[in-house]
């Protein structure tokens, strides 16, 4: 009963949504990173799943990167936090000498109910290469015709595509590099890709100052830069509504003056959505009695939510740098998957 596919999908589209968090070890930033839940105010660990990054959740699945046992090689996990299950998967086909990690992006496609686990790789003057393994069979595959582009693990997969933001060189001489906006979609039934079109005013990607985010069904960037900086109170959100033909719509967002409540640490920030109806500022410095700020799109009104569960007897001393970052965290939604299921076919 509960692994039949028309209990898990109706299950599914019940399911509420909530935050799912990639949390640094505050006392050895070297070590593999902690997963937690966040829901109406709780944060929940999850145990076994540690890591070194995380891709976006699909239907309750994410794929994790790390090294889980002293004498094994990095290898990639497809899990299901909900019920604890993972599968690992194989080493990569890849042998150049010099061979780095570069990203995992979990895709699902809506027409085969298949998901599919995409890998890029670098290596000492050459790359980037990616490979792609189908969760139920036994090998990776090359993907030929690939950008010559760095993605990241951030790329979040919408109605069977998978989609990143990239900045790229336009024009470079001896004094200057001019950089432009890109943004790359993967297939992932046919494993192609291909570029999508961008509004000429869409902001340069930063991992600080924009975010990519779905709402309603839409692929959305949000342009947060003069917000960071605190030039202006207004955040600019573009809307795909075509992501053939790379048609945009735009919407101003006018944070109330009392949104950061006179508190310097909820800058930086990076920007999140749960269910559509609002978005939602998570600080990137890590500090005590961390919170989030949630912003209602239609009303425009913020409400901070302090968050308990945290390990933060840890994070006492600030760092110079940001510790939380877009690619950590993903919107997430209780799921009764059974990966031994899919990977028994």
């Amino acid at each position: 009963m509960i692994s039949d596919p028309s209990f898990v999908e109706a299950h599914q589209s019940r399911s509420s949504s909530a935050l799912l968090i990639s949390f640094p070890d505050m006392r050895d930033r070297d070590r593999e990173r902690t997963l937690f839940c966040i829901n109406e105010g709780e944060a929940h660990r999850i145990p076994g799943f540690s890591h070194s990054n995380i891709s976006q959740s699909v239907n309750g699945l994410i794929c994790i990167y790390g090294q889980y046992s002293p004498k094994q090689s990095y290898r990639v996990r497809v899990c299901n936090p909900s019920t604890r299950e993972y599968v690992t998967l194989p080493p990569t086909i890849f042998s150049e000498p010099g061979l780095f990690f570069q990203c995992n992006s979990l895709g699902f496609d809506p027409s085969t109910k298949t998901y599919k686990i995409l890998r890029g790789w670098m290596g000492d003057g050459w790359g980037p290469k990616y490979e792609i393994f189908t969760l139920g069979s036994d090998a990776w595959r090359i993907i030929k015709d690939a950008p010559e582009a760095l993605l990241d693990t951030g790329g979040i997969c919408l109605n069977g595509t998978i989609y990143w933001t990239k900045p790229r060189a336009i024009e470079t001489d001896y004094s200057r590099e001019v950089m432009q906006n890109s943004m790359i979609a993967f297939h992932v039934g046919e494993e192609k890709f291909r570029w999508v079109p961008l509004p000429p005013a869409a902001p340069i990607w930063t991992n600080d100052t924009s975010s990519m985010i779905q709402i309603g069904g839409h692929i959305v960037i949000v342009d947060y830069q003069e917000v960071a900086k605190s030039i202006s109170k207004v955040m600019i959100m573009w809307k795909l509504e075509d992501s053939l033909n790379g048609v945009w719509s735009q919407k101003r967002i006018m944070l109330p003056e009392c949104w950061k409540q006179g508190d310097p640490r909820l800058s930086p920030f990076c920007v999140t959505s749960i269910d559509g109806g609002e978005i939602t500022l998570i600080p990137s410095q890590l500090f005590r009695d961390w919170y989030v700020v949630h912003c209602n799109l239609e009303e425009e009104s913020p409400r901070r939510e302090v968050l308990s569960g945290l390990p933060q007897n840890d994070w006492n001393i600030p760092f110079p740098y940001p510790s939380i970052y877009c690619g950590d965290v993903s919107e997430y939604a209780e799921s009764l998957v059974s990966l031994k299921e899919i990977c028994r076919h």
